[in-house]
């Protein structure tokens, strides 16, 4: 018995002593094979005005679309003066020059090398005077141009903007005013003449606090909390009036290991003017930074803390596994094995560098699976590592076998990282195949990871014309590519790559509204209800909408008899339709709205997010797990990179056939993308922004007028005979810039007031700005630029002036010019549908 006991003995001595050399030589290799990803190496530039640090400017390893850049304005001190430091972090620069361009990057203004610079405590300072080559009141893009020991070139962009009327340093000291006092009750009760508070406000967490949220929540709740440094700060948007200003800071409380960091962001929007500086948008936002070596962990929990970004978190089919995201970390915990494995960020936890915080990227989980694998991409600019100063698409597999991520794919990008992160939140799919969709510059693309191929899937996408639903596993779009044409819907599982054809009966087109769920949503018309409104503009009115499913054909149908949809929206598992019924002249008038239930259930998940109410906290969040958490036994990883031979690059190719575009920034960088401008404004107005097209010039900014104005060149003028009100108001606007026609033939054989305005006012951008709201359209006014409203019986009249009680109106029919209520007047606009047509002037 004993003999069997000892060579049972020798046999497991023997086994565990080959595994721990297997476990060693594996190791030893597994090492070899990867690597850390590399710390950051360029430098970083700091504008300077009227001794103020302003827009901190990250190098660019590439040239980029200038048109797009647009994260930052710097003001040009007299003299058109610019001073700046370069802050080295240990490279050696041999060379200075600077690029100064039209914001749409064509034109050339100036490209002058700074011949002397010294070098400092690892910093450069340098004070420059542009040419008198720009015009005051106009913005240029400033590239500055670095040139390393090494011979690589590193570009850094900011628009600049001369002017002795834009009042930034007392807009500056304002903000920063603001900010300070906020740590002090006592000093900060001088910031509530400045504050909305009202019932629009949530004063029940810290994570996001607003304009309209109480005083005690602007001033930090119960927390003492203290900054940790100086904020940066950065000038989003500036003009005579108002500015936008960006301040980025961390905040702590509590001492030793007790203590807690927190990101904060505040966003301002304001108004000088002589008298005082008013307050139009503040928003701040607050998120705990994770710290797994901490107490985040138990009772079934992670602890996130105060949170005023959205966390995302995807777990696995059988929730065994789940991954999250916070403060731009990529974090997965395996159950079964409780690991927890930091996957990707470009902040180390234990090394703090303003290059790598710089949060113009984001990190998206597209799979997880039961074994602890986790696919994900970042996207924007590339903080450091492989691709540092490059603004791509990069996606990853992490390998919770070996635990070690290894890059599958990188797409490279020359626009900038905010436009670029905004499109990709359209639609970013990746199949178990490993084939990844995205839909850029209007167009689908699928991407191999294996053969790192790329193929279109359709082209020249039209706002409108497709959807996506939000998983983003399904995607439909009109064959034709035309709204009101489209006799063909293409419905694609991006899962399998199957291809779903419906088709319209005869006499009919069909258009998607969007999803429920993963259920497509769409609505057929009959082309003889088709019809233009008098803008021009046609009718799309469905008189059937239909909910289908890919492989069980139509789930439901709404129809209602002489009632027809003109658009949908999905909101939970709800349906709101917009509605109109058609009169007996043919045109259409709206009704209520109504709305279609989805009356399935979703399926819960195993892991998912809660908040939880705290007394010093007030509203935390944190991840609730299937399982409970040993924290004793649980595994910290941080995986290594594999390293590889050759490139991952797939390069695709610019969309040539992007159209006219609309770009709406704000707080959060890029808002929206749009085709439609009158959507366009719309967001922007929510959001506070501004519209810019693809010359980067504005179409629409927030709040930039004054209190009055008046196009007194324009008078009242009374329609002759055989001459309608729109005819009027249309040769107006045409004398108005010089021009002499006769609208009323040009009308009577068939065109539409667009196309006319189009046609006979040259350097403009006529916009159709339907659905828009009178204040938003003032903005025009402001700028000397007639608004034709049209009413719903053909009428037309011309918006030519402002106050702040009342609005000045043209009237044809009068032929007078008088003021309405500003009440009354959007009142009248309203139930007109806020039919309004206008244009800005182009920049030559």
């Amino acid at each position: 018995m004993k003999k069997y006991i000892i060579k049972a003995i020798i046999v497991i001595a023997v086994f565990f002593m080959s595994m721990t050399v297997i476990s060693r030589v594996m190791n030893k290799g597994n090492t070899d094979m990867t690597v850390e990803m590399s710390k950051a190496s360029y430098p970083v530039i700091t504008m300077q005005y009227q001794g103020i640090e302003i827009n901190t400017l990250h190098g660019y390893a590439d040239a980029m679309e200038i048109n797009y850049m647009r994260e930052a304005i710097t003001p040009l001190m007299e003299g058109r003066r610019v001073s700046c430091k370069i802050s080295c972090y240990g490279q050696e620069i041999e060379g200075i020059r600077y690029e100064v361009r039209s914001l749409d990057g064509e034109r050339l203004v100036e490209d002058t090398a700074i011949p002397e610079f010294s070098e400092e405590n690892d910093e450069i300072t340098v004070n420059f005077g542009l040419k008198d080559l720009i015009d005051s009141g106009r913005e240029y893009m400033l590239v500055m141009i670095l040139t390393t020991s090494s011979g690589n070139e590193i570009r850094y962009y900011t628009r600049v903007l001369y002017g002795d009327n834009y009042y930034a340093a007392e807009k500056l000291d304002y903000v920063l005013d603001f900010s300070e006092r906020t740590f002090d009750k006592e000093r900060a009760k001088e910031l509530t003449k400045y504050l909305e508070s009202n019932s629009e406000g949530d004063n029940t967490t810290l994570g996001k606090v607003t304009i309209h949220s109480s005083f005690q929540q602007v001033t930090w709740g119960s927390l003492s909390v203290k900054k940790l440094a100086e904020p940066r700060i950065t000038v989003r948007e500036l003009a005579s009036q108002t500015a936008s200003i960006l301040l980025d800071y961390m905040v702590y409380e509590g001492s030793g290991k007790n203590t807690i960091y927190y990101q904060v962001e505040e966003f301002y929007r304001i108004r000088y003017t002589s008298d005082r500086m008013y307050l139009l948008d503040y928003e701040r936002t607050m998120n705990q930074v994770f710290d797994d070596s901490g107490k985040v962990f138990g009772n079934k929990k992670i602890y996130l803390g105060i949170t005023g970004d959205e966390v995302p978190l995807t777990e696995s089919s059988g929730g065994g596994v789940a991954a999250f995201v916070t403060g731009r970390r990529l974090y997965s915990y395996n159950i079964a094995d409780n690991k927890l494995a930091y996957l990707f960020g470009f902040t180390d936890q234990d090394n703090q560098d303003e290059r790598d915080s710089y949060d113009k990227h984001d990190i998206q989980i597209l799979n997880v699976d039961e074994g602890g694998n986790v696919t994900f991409m970042v996207y924007g600019y590339m903080n450091r590592g492989r691709h540092e100063g490059k603004v791509g698409i990069s996606v990853y597999y992490y390998d919770g076998a070996v635990n070690t991520i290894e890059e599958m794919l990188y797409v490279p990008s020359s626009q900038s990282p905010e436009l670029l992160m905004a499109e990709v939140k359209e639609l970013s799919y990746i199949n178990k195949g490993g084939t990844l969709y995205l839909l850029l510059d209007n167009v689908l693309y699928g991407i191999s990871s294996a053969s790192r191929s790329c193929d279109v899937i359709v082209k020249d996408l039209k706002e409108g014309c497709y959807q996506v639903s939000d998983s983003n596993q399904m995607v439909v779009w009109q064959k034709e590519n035309e709204l009101y044409e489209g006799t063909e819907l293409i419905l694609m599982n991006l899962n399998t790559g199957v291809q779903s054809h419906i088709k319209a009966e005869n006499g009919e087109a069909i258009a998607p509204i969007g999803f429920i769920g993963d259920d497509l949503i769409y609505g057929a018309a009959r082309k003889d209800d088709i019809v233009p409104d008098e803008t021009g503009n046609l009718v799309f009115p469905m008189y059937s909408v239909r909910i289908e499913n890919e492989t069980e054909g139509i789930l439901k149908e709404y129809h209602q008899e002489g009632i027809y949809v003109t658009s949908g929206s999905v909101n939970g598992n709800q349906i709101n339709l917009k509605r109109v019924t058609r009169t007996e002249a043919g045109t259409y008038e709206s009704v209520s709205d109504d709305q279609i239930i989805n009356a399935e259930t979703q399926t819960e998940s195993s892991n998912y997010l809660e908040t939880v109410a705290v007394d010093l906290y007030e509203t935390v969040t944190q991840i609730a797990l299937k399982e409970d958490i040993n924290t004793d036994s649980m595994k910290h990883l941080t995986p290594r990179e594999v390293l590889f031979e050759g490139g991952r690059n797939i390069v695709i190719a610019a969309s040539q056939e992007r159209g006219d575009r609309y770009y709406v920034y704000g707080k959060n960088g890029v808002e929206g993308i749009f085709m439609n401008e009158g959507n366009a404004v719309r967001l922007a107005s929510d959001v506070s922004g501004v519209v810019v097209d693809d010359t980067g010039s504005y179409i629409w900014m927030k709040g930039n007028r004054s209190l009055k104005n008046q196009i007194m060149a324009i008078q009242g003028m009374a329609a002759e005979e055989n001459q309608g009100s729109l005819a009027v108001c249309l040769d107006t606007i045409l004398e108005y810039e010089g021009i002499s026609r006769n609208t009323q033939y040009l009308l009577d054989r068939g065109e539409g007031v667009l196309q006319i305005l189009k046609d006979n006012l040259e350097q403009t951008r006529v916009l159709d700005l339907t659905g828009v709201s009178l204040d938003s359209v003032l903005y025009y006014v402001n700028q000397d630029i007639p608004v034709l409203v049209m009413t719903e019986e053909g009428e037309a009249v011309l918006l030519i002036g402002f106050n702040e009680m009342n609005t000045v109106i043209m009237n044809p029919a009068t032929g007078t010019v008088y003021k309405m209520g500003m009440n009354d007047s959007k009142d009248w606009f309203e139930k007109n549908g806020n039919r309004f047509i206008t244009y800005v002037r182009m920049e030559q």
